[in-house]
């Protein structure tokens, strides 16, 4: 009995969402997610521009090389594979010790 109680709220549950969605698709249209409607074009006649914005031209790819190149000469600067040494700990880690614990458990 207490199963067909649960279908009988799981159906009621289902029913009143199916009922509040027809209602507001009635009133205010179909919803349609921002995500997937599709940009619009621009003329084929624009010279990149759309409302007055103007594209950006794309990087090249001896640009872009040359920029990472760059920022990885950044990232590493002065840090050679001699200076860098093993961390090696002077007193043992916490998670090294031993802790004692009661036969019983």
């Amino acid at each position: 009995m207490e199963i067909l109680k649960v279908l009988l709220v799981m159906a009621a549950g289902l029913g009143s969402t199916w009922m509040a969605r027809e209602a507001t698709e009635a009133v205010f249209g179909v919803a349609r997610p921002q995500f997937l409607t599709q940009a619009e074009q621009p003329p084929q006649g624009s010279a990149g521009r759309q409302g007055g914005a103007v594209a950006a031209p794309e990087p090249g790819r001896q640009k872009m090389e040359a920029d990472l190149r760059r920022a990885q000469e950044r990232l590493g600067m002065g840090v050679t594979s001699e200076e860098l040494r093993e961390f090696r700990p002077t007193r043992p880690l916490p998670a090294d010790l031993a802790v004692e614990l009661p036969s019983d458990i």
